[in-house]
């Protein structure tokens, strides 16, 4: 071996050992700082902890494992953020950037079985310092992947109550954009070709109502949820016991759900929710009211005023729901059982389901009363008008009285005979006041009153009330006879108590008055 050959075997092995000093102290230095900075440099309210890192400097990662993320609320000590997971990995940090355009970028953040639990009674304490951002911080914070592996997330009380919780839940997301400057126009967090899947989704919904999803899927822009369940938490007799005023039992089940091209985006700064098309499929609902607890006098708005009072722009262009079913029973006596009033093969749109535009909302269902009488009813309203106005119209044709009996028997001690075989009614109105008409064509129709115990025939009311009910329809032009519907609303009754009174003025008008058209 020559001197030459000799010098530059030493320098490339000084050169190798120099590099991997480098490589080295490097190392030790960005375990340094990120210890430093997650052990020392953050608030007194945030804790982080760690078992261990791993820092590949050639390939740009840093992996932390066991990680725990404490945030306590304001003004004590008690924890309003806990977090753990796993593993969370960073993976081929863009050297390029950060030195170049001082912008921190990486290729893959993967956080493996993340445990999160945030107590949502506790404040948030909020930074005093309103220094702008320096650094890599000044400029937003660009993942080109994101993923997350079996996670799960709770809210809860501060008596350990769980408000809301999911299960297994797995995310990625593609082209995350993270804006380090906070802005009041538009989201901190943008991203492209998301997918997310959770199971055993549950929320409560206050002090009698409870929400469960089994299982919720998300891929880019559609939504589909699986088995969806909004129950009363207590038995129809035990909520009678815990409540003061009427409020209903509600028992609701969906299969499916599907949401398509949803999107959500600020508006004239303002948050908007926006959908082309929601399908809800074969949902069940079960409604029971106990009448015998005192009335509810509070105020029920118009569902126009709803919409309009929301926080946050709502466009939903399109909502079907196909197969439904509903079940509604009163408990007007004490020791009578209430028969059900059943609407089976339910299918309905809702067009315009929105609270910015002047256009209108248009609702279209159909129906099958107690399994066999086609009924149709419609209405429309527009929600920037404040005084609420609205227009109803509807019909049902060939009557089965048979099988609603029942539910004249339990709720208004009353069986009819006869036929009815075709009536349709329109109506307008406001928030106070509506009009309208009525037609009905029927032929031998009258009624019974029932005795108070229902095992007999009130025979005096009876003979009295068929004496003012007119027989048939058959004297009137197009053998129809006709009604004028005219109605104060009750401000503490609902939006459909409101459209059956409408209805019921309108019958007792076309059974017992003229029953012809005024033109």
């Amino acid at each position: 071996m020559t001197t030459k050959q000799s010098t530059i075997i030493k320098i490339s092995i000084a050169a190798i050992a120099l590099c991997l000093l480098t490589l080295l102290g490097t190392y030790l230095y960005a375990k340094h700082k990120i210890n430093q900075h997650l052990q020392y440099n953050l608030p007194k309210h945030l804790k982080v902890s760690y078992s261990g890192i791993n820092i590949n400097i050639l390939l740009g990662n840093i992996t932390l494992h066991d990680i725990v993320f404490i945030q306590l609320g304001k003004g004590s000590n008690k924890t309003k953020t806990f977090a753990k997971a796993k593993q969370i990995a960073l993976k081929d940090i863009g050297y390029t950037n950060l030195l170049l355009h001082n912008q921190f970028s990486a290729d893959k953040l993967t956080i493996n079985s993340p445990q999160l639990t945030q107590n949502t009674f506790l404040d948030t304490i909020t930074a005093r310092n309103t220094t702008p951002k320096k650094g890599v911080f000044a400029k937003p914070i660009s993942i080109s992947e994101f993923k997350t592996t079996n996670g799960e997330i709770a809210f809860i009380t501060n008596k350990k109550d769980t408000v809301a919780s999911a299960e297994h839940i797995f995310v990625s997301l593609k082209d995350v954009i993270i804006k380090t400057k906070s802005s009041t126009n538009s989201l901190p967090i943008t991203y492209k070709n998301s997918t997310v899947s959770a199971q055993q989704l549950k929320a409560n919904l206050g002090d009698f109502e409870t929400l469960k999803i089994n299982k919720l899927d998300v891929n880019n822009h559609t939504l589909n949820i699986k088995n969806l369940q909004l129950k009363t938490k207590y038995s129809k007799e035990e909520l009678s016991k815990k409540i003061r005023t009427e409020r209903d039992y509600l028992h609701l089940n969906i299969p499916n759900v599907n949401i398509k091209n949803y999107n959500y985006t600020f508006k004239n700064k303002q948050f908007t929710f926006a959908v082309e098309n929601i399908t809800i499929h074969k949902p069940n609902l079960e409604v029971y009211r106990d009448k015998l607890i005192a009335d509810d006098f509070s105020y029920k708005p118009m569902y126009s005023k709803m919409l309009r009072g929301m926080p946050f722009y709502l466009n939903i262009k399109n909502i079907a729901i196909n197969k439904g079913k509903i079940t509604y029973q009163e408990k007007i006596e004490q020791h009578i059982k209430p028969e059900k009033l059943t609407f089976k093969d339910l299918n309905a749109t809702i067009a315009n389901l929105q609270n910015y535009e002047d256009k209108s909302t248009v609702v279209r269902t159909n129906s099958l009363l107690m399994g066999k009488t086609p009924l149709e009813l419609n209405w429309s309203f527009n929600t920037l008008i404040k005084t609420d106005f609205f227009k109803a119209w509807g019909n049902f044709k060939n009557l089965d009285i048979p099988s609603i009996n029942p539910f004249l028997n339990t709720n208004l001690r009353a069986t009819a005979e006869g036929d009815m075989q075709q009536m349709y009614f329109t109506v307008s109105g406001t928030k106070q006041k509506s009009a309208g008409d009525l037609k009905i064509k029927y032929n031998n129709f009258k009624f019974k009153v029932l005795k108070k115990d229902r095992l007999g025939v009130n025979k005096l009311l009876t003979k009295l009330g068929n004496l003012l009910i007119k027989k048939d329809s058959k004297q009137n032009p197009n053998n129809f006879r006709y009604g004028e519907i005219e109605v104060e609303r009750n401000p503490s009754k609902s939006f459909f108590n409101y459209l059956w009174i409408n209805v019921e003025n309108g019958l007792l008008d076309a059974l017992t008055g003229k029953g012809v058209k005024e033109e």
